[in-house]
């Protein structure tokens, strides 16, 4: 009878063919009306709204990004929620698979079409707009005479890139149709890309491509004011030859070179965020301490905020003003570095910690959180973290846990902190 029992549980696992093409029906009835909402013609109006909070730069609210599969839906983000403040560095970790890339995917407006959907939820942006005149053109800012009036002639920056007037709006992106998405991405918004080699054109010299982010989204640029910005943002990252970098292939560049050529590329336009998905992950060591202490200097220089994706708990404690810690598609804890390292509350949060090599270990082992992240297509109603617990109680049978504020800054989704922590 038992062995009649698990055979049933094992079969449950398989989908017979009119279960697949159930699915795939379902699944093709929301992915075009998702595609037909992407690709609509849009007034501003319905993606321009107003930010929680003044000092943010990004809100991230309850988003729910989706792969739709043959075999079910993957909720790869899964009600994910985070700020970033102005001139901060919040860094989000996890294991691989936690919805990390995805969400920063989802930001960028980036995904595989039209598997790969937001299907709800908002992320908003403080952007700085061009002012355009009655006709859509962007309004030029002139130089004054001695009396102060505005002549005929039209302001540049030290690049000599002609001037426009500019306003702050704050857009919801992932409200936007795609034929907008131009106005903030690569401009306002810029991403570092985990591997430079696959991130650059290999026919294409360096300065091809850096100018061509130039001419997108420099209105009036030339290709002599692009060239001059090209060569200082190459000199910005400390490459010591940028004239002989300008002219080369990607091939023949090291690691180290690409990687550099790459935050040139995001810099380009003084982007108001930078997100930077596991930036190091290729390089060596020296290399690493390098690229982190350009990434730190530059934010200060542009005045931006930055994005941080890493597996490595070292680079976010050097690095990070705020933690967000990712799990199973799901912000399970978030708080000020300070907070996730001298105090982590999760027992997740506990387990990275602790899996991190340390100088002083009695261990010749490194330690490793059991069990394996729950199947993503089919998740389940209570904790995800719940099997793998070393702290599960009865509580964490139930419902899947709130976040808990234990602090003003402080939040942890774990039904180990109860009501006397959430009133502080």
């Amino acid at each position: 009878m038992s062995n009649e029992k698990n055979t049933e549980k094992t079969q449950k696992h398989y989908l017979t063919s009119k279960e697949i093409k159930a699915i795939a029906k379902e699944n093709s009835k929301v992915m075009k009306a998702l595609e037909k909402k992407k690709y609509r013609k849009a007034v501003e109006s319905e993606f321009v709204t107003t930010m929680k909070d003044d000092k943010n730069i990004l809100e991230i609210e309850d988003l729910h990004t989706y792969f739709f599969t043959d075999q079910g839906v993957v909720k790869a983000v899964n009600g994910v929620s985070f700020n970033i403040p102005k001139n901060s560095t919040v860094g989000i970790v996890g294991e691989s698979g936690c919805g990390k890339s995805v969400t920063s995917m989802s930001v960028m407006r980036l995904l595989q079409g039209p598997q790969g959907q937001i299907y709800s939820g908002s992320i908003r942006f403080k952007s700085e707009e061009f002012k355009r005149d009655a006709k859509g053109n962007p309004i030029p800012v002139f130089v004054k005479d001695e009396n102060g009036a505005d002549t005929q002639v039209q302001a540049t920056s030290s690049s000599g890139a002609p001037l426009f007037e500019m306003e702050e709006k704050v857009l919801d992106i992932a409200e936007m149709p795609i034929s907008e998405i131009h106005r903030i991405r690569g401009r306002q918004i810029s991403m570092i890309f985990q591997e430079p080699m696959t991130s650059l054109n290999p026919v294409f010299t360096i300065g091809n491509q850096l100018d061509e982010v130039v001419f997108i989204h420099s209105p009036g640029a030339t290709k002599e004011m692009a060239k001059k910005r090209s060569l200082e943002m190459l000199e910005l990252v400390g490459i010591a030859a940028p004239e002989r970098v300008y002219n080369s292939y990607p091939h023949e560049l090291s690691g180290g070179m690409r990687q550099r050529v790459m935050i040139s590329m995001a810099l380009i336009c003084d982007p108001r965020l930078i997100i930077a998905d596991e930036p190091t992950t290729a390089l060596d060591v020296t290399i690493q301490a390098q690229i982190l202490d350009l990434l730190r200097d530059l934010k200060d220089r542009i005045n931006g905020s930055i994005m941080l994706i890493t597996h490595d708990l070292g680079i976010i404690a050097e690095m990070a003003d705020y933690v967000v810690v990712m799990y199973a598609g799901r912000v399970i804890e978030q708080g000020t570095v300070s907070e996730i390292f001298h105090n982590p509350m999760h027992p997740y949060t506990i387990g990275l910690q602790k899996s991190k090599p340390t100088m002083d270990s009695d261990s010749d082992t490194l330690f490793n959180i059991p069990g394996n992240v729950p199947n993503p297509v089919n998740m389940p109603s209570h904790c995800y973290f719940k099997e793998r617990c070393s702290k599960c109680i009865g509580k964490c049978s139930g419902d899947y846990p709130g976040m808990i504020q234990v602090s003003p800054t402080h939040y942890v989704a774990c039904h180990l902190y109860g009501e006397e922590e959430k009133n502080g």
